[in-house]
């Protein structure tokens, strides 16, 4: 298996289906790159989220909250 797979499985945490050894290493390499793209504005969008939906909890619950969900 070359580099590119081994990262692309990495990023995907599972083994790659057997298909995708057909695909050529800059292939393997574009996938990679676009999923963790999309991984990473995942995050951001959920950090959004969380910071925005904190906006309408009271001001003296925040901390609380803010342990409990561990942030």
């Amino acid at each position: 298996m070359s580099h590119a797979a081994d990262q692309l499985r990495d990023t995907l945490r599972a083994p790659l289906p057997d298909a995708f050894d057909q695909l050529t290493d800059t292939d393997l390499a574009d996938l990679d790159r676009l999923l963790r793209d999309a991984l990473t504005r995942r995050g951001h969008h959920l950090d959004a989220a969380i910071t925005n939906s904190l906006d309408i909890v009271p001001r003296l619950m925040r901390p609380a909250i803010k342990k409990a969900l561990g942030l």
